[in-house]
């Protein structure tokens, strides 16, 4: 991966300056597309972007993205597509006293400024830095200057977010520089710990609607990511219950805040329907020495379906040094952990054939050939007393009919297959 050092030099950008104005509306400017940038936000519509509250508080009006209060709390609009590392570039336009904000790396669920982090937009013209102006990593980070400009003006945001440094220009001036996702960060109160270093590391981008009419246009993204979103997923947990889930053996399963928690064990929560060829991704964390698994082509076992499943695991443990997160347990290892108890961590297993392959946060780890297992359910593990882990975002591609080789696809082991099966 290049250093951000050489991205900011290859994507050198006079943000501000009056260059927003010369922009027609959701277009990019011909060196950016050259360099990879796609438009965001169309100019018409929300085409690509989802949320959680009333999408018709979000309106297109002349190639610009309008908060419309009179329909009701917007909550955040957030991209469908998530992603991890990014240069992006959008302008923005805030009333008098007005309130909003840049979410990066949020969650489906729950509110983006804390399971991701935000880059605040505030009418906070003249003030002194500190971490609720606007430029703030909002409640963890205070921007170096306050480079807004009046109410009613428009502002141009560069946001450049690479692993764990950000580096961030408002209106042309730099006011965050490698700045590292440490320690930093609370929810609300100071005394509410939330480190940025535990904090999603890869989610969707989102604009904020905090009850003032905010406009936003020219929102553009060159995507960093080593394992770019290809988009094209299903949920397998709906953030409001274990509906399609059902459990065996110990432990406890519990949606809270947006996240499925399980606890204690061993038990084990296998979806209702059940693949072949797949590909899944889940943001996940474990408290301290907590161990869990994500199964995938795997069942109950017959002679006892309350024990550990029948099928592949990928590991999720940071203490084991031969089957640690990343690794498919006892069958194929990664490189080395790059985990850690108490945050959250981005997977992803792909199944297609005999071909086996994993990332924890966009690094592979294992790419092998493995025949044991064709078919199963997805399940998730928590493993002993006193276990916490949690899941977000838990969704699946069927692959079927990708599989490598083409052909039948029932002599490849089929495709989806039949809940309860």
């Amino acid at each position: 991966m290049r250093s951000v050092d050489a991205i900011v030099a290859a994507c050198t950008f006079a943000a501000g300056v009056g260059c927003g104005a010369l922009i027609a509306p959701a277009a990019v400017p011909p060196g950016e597309a050259a360099e990879g940038f796609v438009a965001l936000f169309n100019g018409r519509d929300t085409e690509g972007w989802t949320t959680s509250g009333n999408l018709s508080a979000w309106k297109a009006v002349d190639g610009e993205l309008h908060i419309d209060k009179a329909a009701g709390n917007g909550w955040w609009l957030r991209t469908v597509k998530q992603y991890r590392d990014f240069d992006l570039r959008l302008e923005f336009n805030v009333p008098k006293g007005g309130n909003s904000g840049v979410g990066l790396r949020g969650s489906t669920t729950g509110d983006p400024a804390f399971t991701g982090f935000e880059v605040q937009i505030f009418d906070s013209h003249g003030q002194q830095p500190a971490v609720n102006v606007c430029g703030a990593v909002y409640g963890a980070i205070a921007p170096a200057s306050v480079a807004c400009k009046p109410a009613g003006e428009w502002n141009e945001y560069r946001i450049l977010l690479v692993g764990d440094t950000l580096n961030v220009w408002l209106n042309g001036v730099r006011i965050h520089a490698d700045e590292k996702l440490d320690d930093r960060g609370f929810v609300h109160d100071p005394k509410n710990k939330s480190p940025l270093r535990d904090r999603l590391t890869t989610g969707h981008i989102a604009l904020q609607d905090h009850g003032d009419p905010v406009r936003f246009r020219n929102i553009r993204i060159r995507d960093l990511s080593p394992d770019p979103d290809e988009g094209g997923w299903t949920p397998l947990f709906n953030g409001r219950d274990t509906a399609g889930w059902f459990a065996r053996g110990g432990g406890t399963w519990k949606v809270e805040d947006g996240a499925l928690v399980g606890r204690d064990g061993p038990g084990h929560l296998y979806s209702e329907a059940g693949f072949s060829d797949l590909e899944l991704r889940a943001h996940v964390k474990v408290n301290t020495r907590g161990n869990g698994g994500l199964y995938f082509r795997t069942v109950p076992r017959p002679e006892d379906p309350d024990t550990w499943p029948l099928g592949y695991e990928a590991q999720i443990d940071q203490h084991d040094p031969k089957n640690f997160t990343g690794c498919i347990y006892d069958k194929a290892w990664g490189p080395k952990l790059i985990t850690r108890d108490n945050a959250w961590f981005d997977y992803r297993v792909r199944a297609v054939g005999d071909s086996i392959q994993t990332w924890v946060n966009g690094v592979p780890m294992v790419n092998a050939k493995l025949s044991d297992f064709r078919e199963g359910h997805v399940a998730l593990q928590t493993h002993h007393p006193g276990n916490v882990i949690m899941w977000k975002d838990i969704a699946v591609r069927d692959l079927t009919k990708n599989a490598a080789g083409g052909g039948n696809e029932a002599q490849r082991g089929g495709g989806v297959m039949e809940a309860g099966q």
